[in-house]
């Protein structure tokens, strides 16, 4: 059980395959299938390293709730990058991951190697603090089970949960005796809404993929769009279907796009 020792406490991390590292900064959310088939295909280029963020997995639990913000989760980035000796990564990042990974980025350009940001939000517009505030909610109101439901037809689009119906309701069934913390949901969805990538974009010096799903409900591809002509020489992909959780929807079509950006790169 590999962990890493840095300040404010240990993160547990795995590391998969050879080549250039590339952080993975992904959400706790998932499917029946989950990112396994995206994080193979990616391994099959780059020495992928995950790891669980503090609060969460085995990592030590988180220490305020400042830490909880995208500048403390970025903090947990670096000290990872540090304890691992590694002079410069690429940063692959999902929701809530991208604004860790832009805080990465514009704080120190000089550790980011290539950036990568599936399904990201700019700021808390009136759309995504609508759909925050009703996941919160939601949280709050709904018993487990039909709380595990809500998040997957908000994340997932219908022909998906169709395909993995029988997944979906083993999920949700396993949620009952998992019930969700909806404080800690509050504390996490409040964080994504205080973050705002709008000052720090347009300095951004590192080449940058944006990845945005046509049918994403709670982060549409109207941010993606706003991002990249912020952004200086980014490269824009847009899905035609997949929702909000690309890496699994469509992971090895986006696997396949990540490496061949990125490998140029190093």
């Amino acid at each position: 059980m590999p962990m890493a020792t840095i300040d404010g406490g240990d993160i547990h991390y795995e590391r998969d395959g050879a080549g250039h590292p590339i952080i993975m900064l992904l959400p706790q959310s998932s499917g029946p299938v989950g990112t396994a088939p995206f994080l193979d295909q990616l391994a099959s280029g780059f020495s992928v390293i995950r790891y669980d963020q503090r609060g969460t997995g085995q990592s030590a639990p988180v220490p305020s709730e400042d830490a909880m913000s995208m500048a403390g989760r970025a903090g947990e980035v670096t000290g990872l990058i540090d304890a691992l000796g590694i002079e410069q990564a690429h940063l692959c990042c999902h929701s809530t991951g991208c604004g860790i990974g832009l805080s990465v980025a514009s704080a120190h350009p000089d550790r980011t190697a290539g950036l990568v940001l599936i399904n990201p939000w700019q700021y808390g517009d009136g759309h995504l603090t609508t759909m925050q505030q009703l996941r919160v909610a939601a949280a709050r109101g709904l018993d487990p089970y039909r709380y595990a439901w809500f998040n997957a037809s908000l994340l997932f689009p219908p022909d998906y949960r169709r395909a993995h119906e029988a997944g979906f309701e083993k999920m949700a069934e396993a949620a009952k005796s998992n019930p969700q913390d909806a404080d800690q949901i509050a504390q996490r969805l409040n964080a994504i809404l205080a973050y705002d990538s709008r000052p720090v974009t347009p300095s951004l010096g590192c080449p940058t993929l944006i990845a945005t799903g046509a049918d994403d409900q709670l982060m549409p591809a109207w941010f993606g769009r706003e991002m990249a002509e912020t952004i200086p020489d980014a490269t824009l992909i847009e899905f035609d279907g997949g929702g909000h959780m690309l890496p699994e929807t469509r992971g090895e079509e986006i696997a396949m796009e990540i490496t061949k950006f990125l490998s140029p790169l190093g």
